[in-house]
């Protein structure tokens, strides 16, 4: 690949990555990109938490690793390219084919925060710039995580006083519905709870916590390891 294609291409995947307001927008729009999305089958998007857990953030398509928990104690393909700091490559059964898979890591600092990966079609077309630019995509994929808020949470100077017994067993319950992108009329129909109540409760959850928003709280909680093993969060 020729430098002019490379910057070009380079840009454009930043694009794709500062374009996007969540997990599943960016994952939808690498997957359905007329270059990058070419062959692809599914793009998920992760968060490295502080207990060293890969948790995704956000997904499109298919993936094979959907019933297993990724680790930074792991081998798998983010934690290879977190500890290179370059791309990974392997490849994975879908739908009993074989295909391709790229890992990239998320660099915030040049310290690993999450990062994301492509399944696609043997032979397909994958982007893999060289050095300088791999790492202005990985500082731009850190870039979408602070804007996100998860900067916020993950550094936030009250992340020691959060903990499950900061809350009621019906935030944490709460807490998790809100991860898993229900609404307060949704969570509190299923709670058989008024709205009012659930909107109570959610000022609580953000006070123990010390975010703002719905979105910090679950990123926070994400971070802290608050939510039960095996939760995907849904923005």
């Amino acid at each position: 690949m020729d430098v002019t294609t490379e910057i070009a291409q380079t840009v454009r995947m930043i694009g794709l990555i500062a374009s996007s307001s969540s997990g599943n927008e960016l994952c939808r729009r690498m997957a359905t990109d007329e270059l990058f999305g070419i062959g692809t089958l599914g793009v998920q998007v992760y968060a490295l938490t502080n207990t060293g857990r890969w948790q995704p953030l956000g997904s499109y398509g298919k993936n094979s690793f959907e019933s297993q928990t990724l680790s930074q104690l792991d081998d798998n393909l983010l934690t290879e390219a977190a500890r290179t700091r370059e791309l990974s490559f392997g490849t994975a059964m879908l739908d009993d084919q074989e295909v391709d898979v790229i890992g990239c890591v998320y660099l915030r600092n040049e310290l690993p925060v999450g990062g994301v990966i492509r399944f696609s079609l043997k032979d397909s077309y994958i982007f893999t710039p060289d050095n300088g630019t791999l790492k202005a995509i990985q500082a731009a994929g850190g870039l979408f995580l602070d804007s996100i808020g998860y900067k916020t949470v993950a550094n936030s100077q009250d992340s020691k006083k959060a903990s499950p017994e900061d809350m009621t067993q019906r935030q944490m319950l709460i807490l998790t519905e809100m991860a898993l992108g229900k609404t307060n009329l949704v969570i509190a129909n299923k709670m058989i709870l008024s709205e009012s109540t659930i909107k109570q409760e959610s000022v609580k959850i953000f006070r123990a916590l010390g975010v703002s928003t719905r979105q910090q709280a679950v990123l926070k909680a994400v971070t802290l390891g608050l939510l039960p093993e095996g939760v995907e969060i849904y923005f």
